[in-house]
């Protein structure tokens, strides 16, 4: 019997649909550059399900390295929040991972700070109750809410219904996954899946009802990316007939629990809340664990370049990359112990050219959020913009972006994976060096000098690595790979990355030695 398609008066409310809009968030991971500056290394959809900012969302979205893909470490993961549905979110929290599962691809995060870095407390926000999706039928109809690749900025809502129901391998319960033909886009992950009372039944996971499984004519026939051109580059839209994956949120309810959540009842409410010390964070990530050390004097807290903000200055839709043919970008930023009167410059250069200089008294107060803005009406040259701010001589806050150019056009991210060579498995804890180009191994070997290095990264418990800057195309890197136990590896040129490299670049598993 074919599940029957949704209707309007199947549907939520409009004040429940609402009251979920501003509960459904982007969860963007931001990468710190070389000049400090913070930029989005991919993004994702989470939903709030206690008012004291717990968010639920999928491991794949929170920490891809856990999952075994091939992804940078995060430096820190931003929640960006709706307020209107004709806007796009705003990036105003920072999150910590309390507990993630990979097996499930299910993660628990908490909001713990501003934008600022401070530690926030006694938040009030919109939430979604924890519902029961053991109660769901086939034909049930089903609101899906996200932030997909192809539905643009804001955010987006589709309906389907419950096509039937799946198991996983692996996973001790009838239900592993809910099928449905609602639309799941890239970006929907980790996002809301909500019953016609308003609850939170699935999180949209991935374009297919299981392991296995793809959707049917799939094809790339959209410019998703915005960059005047459909390619790989581009997601992936269903064309046919398709149905997708739900992860039933019965399953994320221990994970909820172990994040000190209630969900019985009258839905979620925090019982318990966990100190920092009992929080899963994870190493790899580099996030915050602990208060930073206090500093003397001003600070500033790293840039983050978009080309729109909020009218507080959070910015929407923060990039490394900006479009072409922008006539604004704006850098915001935290400060706090300035005092007015202060002497201040903030310089502008494209290419490694000053366009502007600009030396004022400081007039905004002790703290706060400011936004800078570089504008042209006749659009800004397409290049690469770098700012730097100056109290005096001394630089205390700089950053680049990119206009007009994409950054995988230029460079490649490199994974692999570090085995044994006698019996294939991956080696854990293995420091694996990209040196810079021109940079002979036998050099780095007699001198040792970190500045040789352009990028190093440690393997995860499976062996698995992925370098945190990407490397620049037309160039060769010399490898060197030391581990515990095993003798060291060292190759000439071992990457070379062509200028038609792809954007990712998946290494052949990299064999080692006992000795």
């Amino acid at each position: 019997m074919c599940a029957k398609r949704a209707s309007r008066a199947d549907l939520p409310d409009r004040k429940v649909i609402q009251n979920t809009m501003h509960a459904v968030v982007q969860v963007v991971a931001l990468r710190q550059g070389f000049l400090g500056n913070l930029s989005p290394a991919w993004t994702g959809s989470g939903t709030i399900v206690d008012p004291s900012g717990i968010v639920l969302t999928n491991c794949h979205v929170a920490n891809p390295r856990a999952m075994g893909m091939p992804a940078p470490p995060a430096d820190r993961l931003a929640i960006a929040i709706t307020q209107r549905s004709d806007e796009p979110p705003a990036v105003t929290y920072f999150a910590d991972i309390v507990v993630q599962s990979p097996e499930l691809d299910l993660a628990v995060l908490r909001i713990v700070a501003g934008l600022d870095g401070k530690p926030v407390r006694g938040l009030d926000l919109p939430f979604i109750p924890v519902g029961d999706s053991d109660t769901l039928e086939l034909g049930d109809v089903l609101a899906i809410f996200g932030y997909p690749g192809i539905g643009g900025e804001t955010v987006t809502f589709t309906s389907g219904s419950v096509s039937g129901f799946s198991k996983q391998p692996g996973v001790k319960v009838r239900r592993g996954w809910i099928k449905t033909d609602a639309t799941i886009a890239g970006g929907n992950s980790g996002g809301t899946a909500v019953n016609h009372d308003g609850r939170l039944v699935g999180i949209p996971t991935q374009a297919a009802a299981g392991a296995g499984i793809t959707p049917v004519d799939a094809r790339r026939v959209v410019d998703t990316t915005g960059d005047g051109r459909v390619d790989h580059r581009d997601t992936p839209m269903a064309v046919g007939g398709f149905i997708n994956g739900l992860r039933p949120v019965n399953l994320a309810k221990p994970l909820l629990k172990k994040a000190g959540v209630s969900v019985t009842g009258a839905g979620s409410r925090t019982k318990v809340p966990m100190k920092p010390a009992e929080s899963q964070y994870l190493p790899e990530l580099g996030l915050p664990g602990a208060a930073p050390k206090v500093k003397k004097g001003p600070t500033f807290s790293p840039l983050v370049f978009s080309s729109r903000v909020t009218k507080d200055g959070r910015p929407i839709n923060p990039a490394a990359v900006l479009p072409r043919g922008g006539k604004e970008i704006f850098a915001s930023f935290e400060y706090e112990g300035m005092r007015n009167g202060r002497i201040w410059t903030q310089v502008w250069a494209l290419d490694g050219k000053t366009i502007v200089s600009d030396e004022g008294k400081w007039e905004d107060g002790p703290r706060g959020r400011k936004t800078l803005r570089l504008a042209n009406p006749k659009g800004l040259p397409d290049g690469e913009y770098h700012l730097a701010i100056a109290l005096g001589k001394r630089i205390v806050a700089e950053g680049k972006v990119v206009v007009g150019r994409r950054a995988e056009d230029t460079d490649t991210q490199v994974s692999g994976q570090i085995v044994d060579e006698a019996t294939g498995r991956g080696i854990s804890d293995a420091l694996v060096i990209a040196l810079k180009p021109g940079v002979s191994v036998q050099d780095f070997l007699r001198q040792q000098s970190k500045d040789m290095a352009y990028t190093s990264t440690r393997t995860d418990r499976r062996g698995k690595f992925a370098f945190p800057e990407q490397l620049l195309k037309g160039h060769a890197y010399g490898l060197v790979v030391v581990a515990r136990g095993y003798r060291d590896l060292v190759v000439e040129g071992a990457l070379r990355i062509g200028a038609n490299a792809p954007e990712h670049a998946m290494m052949n598993p990299i064999p080692l030695k006992r000795g």
